[in-house]
């Protein structure tokens, strides 16, 4: 999606998660990285693609980062594996493009996956001009600007050559979240967003969950998971003017607890570029999957 002439957008009159907590002012997007922030925006900033005022009344914060079914995103919660080897390749991508749609209208905007079919994922992704990440044995993927490849090795986790952790203690589930952890293993649940509400409801606070939603970023080195100059322009904005996102705003402690709610964005940046809108899917055309459905019921009868 991203163009070759660098998307500018600048997002005003907002409130903003930065590293040392909520500022009020201006996020200035310029290509893949948020360029500037703060109280008032530059006159030539006023020249950019996309101008959003809102008025005081909307919270900028960073993507997430979660391990999800992609390419097993239409088979989530199935006790049993899924065989696709009856599917052809671009069956499988079509299947792979509908889990991504999910992630970046769910806030994951670096979607992490395990999956047999890192080929197709990758494929998806670079079409698409996004990026996703997987988990996998050492030595077995090959990373590439599309995909980001954190590796498995005698129960360690590797990003490159730098060593994350052990398994069991970067990786937690929603419920179970732990100071350690980095990546939530949100694999099966019905709505992303409930494993999402579930991180912030089983930590001790919003701000860690936040932390630990944004750990993969970090962890690769991306960014810091902030929405500071500088970082990936990888965002999620609620507006407040919505009816079903309304809340108190004359404490930074209510602004929290608005995070804390998971509820769907109402604008996902991926990149720099709008992937989602106010209930719109903008970037990636996914087919119907009902064909490929069928054919996989006739096999499993």
């Amino acid at each position: 999606m991203s163009s070759i002439t660098a998307t500018r957008s600048l997002l005003s009159n907002a409130w903003y998660f930065s590293k040392i907590g909520f500022k009020r002012g201006f996020v200035f997007l310029y290509g893949s990285r948020v360029m500037d922030e703060g109280e008032e925006p530059l006159p030539e900033y006023e020249l950019s693609e996309l101008i959003i005022d809102f008025e005081g009344k909307a919270l900028i914060l960073h993507g997430y980062s979660l391990l999800l079914d992609i390419v097993e995103y239409v088979f989530r919660g199935m006790k049993n594996r899924v065989d696709l080897s009856v599917l052809s390749k671009e069956e499988i991508k079509e299947l792979a493009e509908v889990g991504l749609v999910n992630a970046y209208m769910s806030g994951v905007t670096l979607p992490l996956a395990v999956t047999e079919h890192v080929s197709v994922l990758a494929d998806a992704a670079r079409e698409n001009g996004v990026r996703a990440g997987v988990i996998a044995e050492r030595g077995t993927v090959t990373t590439n600007p599309f995909l980001l490849v954190f590796e498995v090795d005698n129960e360690r986790l590797y990003y490159q050559d730098k060593v994350i952790g052990g398994v069991d203690e970067v990786l937690c589930t929603p419920q179970r979240v732990k100071n350690t952890c980095l990546i939530v293993d949100a694999r099966g649940y019905g709505n992303t967003l409930t494993a999402i509400e579930e991180v912030y409801r089983s930590s001790h606070s919003v701000k860690e969950a936040y932390e630990i939603l944004t750990g993969p970023y970090r962890a690769s080195g991306v960014d810091e998971g902030y929405v500071v100059k500088g970082a990936a322009s990888d965002l999620i904005v609620y507006d407040l003017r919505n009816p079903l996102k309304a809340g108190l705003q004359s404490k930074k402690d209510y602004l929290y607890s608005i995070i804390a709610r998971s509820q769907q964005p109402d604008i996902v940046f991926v990149g720099g570029d709008v992937f989602y809108e106010f209930g719109e899917n903008l970037a990636i055309p996914i087919s119907r999957v009902d064909r490929v459905v069928a054919k996989l019921d006739e096999e499993l009868k």
